[in-house]
Formats: C-alpha cells, sequence, structure tokens
C-alpha cells in the first residue's frame, strides 16, 4: 500500500519531479544554507553551477546522498570527479533519484574557466534519463547547463546559472518538455569567517524560490550554516568538518508539510595538481 501511494504521489506531481531531482542542489553545505549555491566556489558547483569549478584546486572526488522526507524510495544520489588543468577544470558527475520502479538519472561533463581575475564561465554537457519500470520503455535525452560568476570585490561575487536553455522534449505519450531552470544570486563575505548568500530561482513550471543562507567558521575546521528557501517554505540547517584531505557535510532540512530530509557529502582531495 505504501508504494502504491508513493507511485500515485509521483505522477500527481509529475510536472516537477523533473527539475526537482535532475538540476537538484547538491551537497550538505549548499543545502544547509537554504539551496543557496549559485555563487559558491567548491566541489559541488560541478552539479549546482559549473562556473564555481573554474578557481578549483584539488583533484578530487565526492559522493553525497540525501534522504527525502525519510523515504528510501526518495532517495537522491551524486557521484563527482573533478580535476584541474592547466586550462581550466574538468569534471565528470553522476545523479540518481527513485526507486527500482522509477529512478531519472544524469550523466553530466563539465569544463570551467576563468577569465581574468572577474569572469568566470562554465559548461555542462548532459545526458538524461527516466526509468519507468519493466512494463514501459526507458526514456532520454540530451540537454546542458550553462553558468557564470564575477568576483566584482574579494568580498562578493555575483552567479548565474541556467538548465536545459533549449527547452528539450521528453518523447512520451504527451511529450513532457524538461523545464528550464534559472538562477541569479550572490554570495558576501561580511567577515573573513562570516559569509552571507542568498539567490533567486525561476522555474518554468513553478513559482519563483527565494533563497537565504548564512555560513559561520567558528573553528579553522568547523562550520555551522542555517538557511530558508520559500517554494516550498522550507527552513535549513547543517555543519562541515574538515580533516586534512577529507570534507564532511551534513545538513537537515524541514517542512511543515512533507517532514524532514537529510543531507550527507564527502569530498576526498586526492592531490594538487603541479603548476
Amino acid at each position: 500500500m505504501k508504494h502504491n501511494l508513493l507511485l500515485i504521489g509521483i505522477v500527481l506531481l509529475c510536472n516537477h519531479c523533473y527539475s526537482w531531482n535532475l538540476a537538484g542542489i547538491a551537497g550538505g553545505r549548499s543545502n544547509a544554507t537554504g539551496y543557496s549555491s549559485v555563487a559558491l566556489n567548491d566541489f559541488w558547483s560541478i552539479q549546482n553551477n559549473p562556473a564555481g569549478l573554474a578557481n578549483y584546486q584539488f583533484i578530487s572526488a565526492g559522493l553525497s546522498y540525501e534522504n527525502r522526507f525519510m523515504m528510501k524510495e526518495l532517495s537522491f544520489y551524486n557521484a563527482a570527479f573533478v580535476m584541474p588543468v592547466k586550462i581550466g577544470t574538468f569534471g565528470l558527475s553522476l545523479s540518481r533519484f527513485g526507486f527500482e520502479n522509477y529512478n531519472e538519472n544524469k550523466l553530466g561533463l563539465a569544463y570551467a574557466r576563468a577569465f581574468g581575475q572577474h569572469l568566470k564561465m562554465g559548461l555542462k554537457l548532459d545526458y538524461l534519463s527516466f526509468n519507468f519500470s519493466n512494463d514501459y520503455a526507458k526514456r532520454q535525452t540530451v540537454t546542458f547547463e550553462l553558468g557564470i560568476q564575477s568576483d566584482v570585490t574579494e568580498e562578493l561575487c555575483l552567479g548565474a546559472y541556467i538548465f536545459n536553455p533549449i527547452h528539450t522534449k521528453l518523447k512520451t505519450i504527451v511529450n513532457q518538455y524538461v523545464p528550464v531552470i534559472f538562477r541569479f544570486g550572490l554570495a558576501y563575505k561580511i567577515t573573513k569567517d562570516f559569509l552571507a548568500t542568498t539567490e533567486v530561482e525561476y522555474h518554468s513550471e513553478s513559482n519563483l524560490d527565494c533563497r537565504f543562507g548564512l555560513e559561520y567558521n567558528t573553528l579553522k575546521e568547523f562550520y555551522i550554516r542555517v538557511g530558508v528557501h520559500t517554494n516550498p517554505a522550507t527552513a535549513c540547517f547543517g555543519v562541515g568538518y574538515t580533516l586534512s584531505r577529507v570534507i564532511i557535510d551534513v545538513s537537515a532540512t524541514m517542512n511543515q508539510y512533507a517532514g524532514v530530509s537529510f543531507q550527507s557529502s564527502l569530498i576526498f582531495k586526492i592531490k594538487e595538481p603541479k603548476p
């Protein structure tokens, strides 16, 4: 009965499922700061805004897992590998949402590069697949993501990102379109230990989502984060810890109607490339 109700819910919410999962926010840091990610520069920029990879320094691998609303059928997985080279930064990512009878998958290849001190750009090519069960054919398509960041000052970074600007079509009985998603926001260092983030997300099939987050570096290796976003109204919080070359981030989000979701992520800094 639980699985039947879940499947009914997925069908009823299918117009939002594509964007919610395949262009979802990855990493415990961004989840804890109210999903504000478009102006951040970190490993999970490969999923959140590829432009943020432009100045990334380490060859790294990462994993993230989100348990949405305490239901394993709504699990969201991400794995990625990032390698900076002389001509920019390359990255490979794999995302998966769902369970055996319904799952969404995205394989992405990203490239980012800085153009001077004030402009960073990133491009990511995506292969998307949707599997409904053994009784239905697999649906697949391709699209891309584009991101831009500008370090206006040492304290202020602006970011913009678009997912699926070509509004690609998924060939089903009703020719479902994969939504277009646009984000714009900023990250501002109030002090060297205190960061504020905010952004707005436009979704072609939903209302605007406004997001706000704060990050405080209490100790050299320890971070506390809080945030909110408005669509749906959700409170977020989390912590992060750096241990040598391993970064651990955990977060929780709470919606008064849907319940609590948890996300954890690990980043392994394998080595710093030779100059």
